[in-house]
């Protein structure tokens, strides 16, 4: 009876699930065509103020489990950035008003943010910023930085102004893996490479300083020469700036840093008429069609680490799926109607194998005679670089961490952990370095000298395929390499970016590439073309409830064996 019983327990388990999806499907395809036949009557009007608000944390994310179906989501980066761009050639819009604050874009995305509003504004439309506070009693650089490129900036009364300059911060565990036994036994190429100093170090190596102390004299730079030129401050007056913050809102004022101060609905009010107004999100979702005969480029994106195997399922994940990324850049190979790519990139890096799977791909599209052009975001380094080093142009922002072309491998050794808690291992390898990847005792000599072969022999692909890709001398690239990360402006320099921007740049890059005129159309469209909310919760459906049918012939099968046999009897 105890296993009847869980028998039916799992079964009713697995019809409870089906059920829950069911109707979370069936949920979101109503929501879905609600929306749809909404935006189907929807009309713009004829004059348009655009409302934005760009509080939320912006980038180019794969779709992927439940999380993909929230209700509402805010759009992407790349479509916000496309939108703006449309909007300044759109005689309808007259303006745009934007929310702003202190969030988590990351200094990239923030310069790709002010690009598309100046060219917003060179378009003659006025751009106004307004925010209740940048920050509130924490740092407020980022969205401030932003906000300096509309042409006027509104802060709430009682608002603060947390303009205090940038500062890294490195937390270090080693000491802490000490006490409890756990030995950081990692090789890496080359010192440059600082991914886990935080568990192999006990402060900052003198390679690390010296690198983020560049890093960061180098984004200071930028913040303060974006601020300037958006204020019409002199560069100098702004680092004295930087120095006394945070200000509150009528010392901001005072020292011209917003123009005045007031609240949303008057903000509001002063843009233009109630039914003037048209929020960012529907003017993006009701579209346009690209002109006729424009040439089809292919926007595929790659945020996050990197990853081998595919994503699927409720939890869908987040990151770089290796094999689901190559797959979609061979479909847009494939497709006739994609005459080039368009590759967003936004990684810290990842497997090197599963970097490599994608790069595959990059090379199939050259060969095919399709250019890929990459549009790097906040990060492109390690595995990140490592995609896009055989792409036909790379575009970076002045910002983007890109390089780190370096390796590091290795493994946490928990044998002092285990004797601490008097627990024993018994280890029987059946070879030499059987052993080698047991976190349970330290490399042997032979198993770390096999470590650093597989290091050596990655890291030498990593440089030869940089300089395959990006033309350039090995000699070069190994100067370059050795971990270390770069600014988009100084990678620029050094030859492993071709050109500083964002998807504009991007586009222009795409035209030269394809041989078209200086703006010449383009069809620039999502790949692979984002699928509806309900027929993605359809999918999740087929995925999560694919093995019920074998599940349930299978327990059917134990219920019908138990129940057809005769209970043991005792003859008393």
């Amino acid at each position: 009876m105890a296993r009847l019983r869980r028998i039916l327990v799992g079964l009713l388990a697995l019809i409870g699930l089906g059920t829950v999806l069911a109707v979370v499907t069936l949920a979101v395809g109503g929501w879905w065509l609600v929306q749809r036949f909404e935006r189907t009557f929807f009309k713009l009007p004829a004059e348009i103020v655009l409302i934005a608000d760009l509080r939320g944390s912006l980038e180019d994310a794969a779709e992927g489990g439940f999380a993909g179906l929230a209700l509402g989501a805010a759009p992407q980066l790349s479509e916000v950035v496309l939108a703006l761009d449309r909007a300044a050639r759109d005689p309808r819009v007259k303006g745009l008003v934007a929310r702003v604050d202190d969030t988590g874009h990351g200094f990239a995305t923030a310069q790709e943010l002010r690009d598309a509003v100046a060219r917003f504004r060179r378009s003659g439309r006025p751009a106004v910023a307004f925010a209740d506070s940048f920050g509130e009693l924490g740092a407020g650089n980022e969205g401030y930085y932003l906000a300096t490129a509309f042409d006027e900036v509104v802060l709430q009364p009682v608002g603060l102004l947390g303009l205090t300059g940038l500062m890294a911060e490195v937390p270090f565990a080693r000491a802490l893996l000490d006490r409890v036994g756990i030995e950081p036994a990692f090789e890496r190429r080359e010192a440059s490479k600082t991914a886990l100093d935080s568990l192999t170090e006990t402060g900052l190596t003198a390679a690390n300083r010296a690198m983020l102390t560049r890093l960061l004299d180098e984004l200071s730079r930028q913040l303060v020469q974006g601020i300037a030129d958006g204020r019409g401050l002199d560069e100098a007056a702004v680092r004295g700036l930087l120095d006394g913050g945070p200000y509150t809102a009528e010392e901001a004022v005072e020292r011209q840093l917003v123009d005045r101060l007031g609240y949303w609905d008057e903000v509001l009010n002063a843009a233009g008429p109630e039914d003037s107004r048209v929020d960012l999100a529907d003017y993006i979702a009701v579209g346009e069609d690209p002109p006729k005969g424009a040439a089809g480029v292919a926007l595929v994106r790659g945020v996050g680490a990197i990853a081998r195997g595919g994503r699927g399922g409720l939890g869908g994940g987040s990151g770089i799926a290796a094999d689901d990324l190559a797959d979609d850049l061979a479909a847009a190979i494939d497709d006739p109607e994609v005459a080039a790519i368009l590759f967003r990139i936004d990684s810290p890096g990842g497997s090197p194998v599963a970097s490599e799977t994608i790069a595959r791909q990059i090379r199939r599209a050259k060969a095919a005679g399709k250019p890929v052009i990459v549009a790097m975001g906040n990060a492109a380094a390690s595995g990140g670089y490592w995609i896009a080093m055989d792409a036909t142009s790379i575009v970076a922002q002045p910002a983007t961490l890109t390089g780190s072309i370096g390796v590091i491998a290795g493994k946490p050794v928990l044998e002092r952990l285990w004797e601490q808690l008097d627990v024993r291992w018994a280890q029987l390898p059946a070879a030499a370095n059987a052993d080698m990847w047991s976190i349970n005792a330290p490399y042997t000599a032979q198993g770390r000298a096999r470590l650093n072969d597989l290091v050596d022999a990655l890291y030498a692909s990593f440089k030869t395929g940089v300089a395959a890709g990006r033309s350039l001398p090995v000699e070069r690239v190994d100067e370059v390499a050795q971990g270390k990360v770069w600014t988009g402006g100084e990678a620029r320099e050094l030859g492993l970016v071709d050109t500083l921007g964002g998807l504009a740049e991007a586009q222009d890059a795409v035209r030269a590439a394809l041989g078209l005129d200086p703006g010449a159309p383009l069809a620039v469209r999502p790949y692979p073309p984002p699928r509806t909310p309900f027929a993605r919760a359809l999918e999740l459906l087929r995925v999560e409830l694919g093995p019920l049918e074998s599940v349930s012939a299978f327990v059917a099968s134990v219920l019908a064996r138990d129940l057809a046999r005769m209970p043991a009897l005792r003859i008393r």
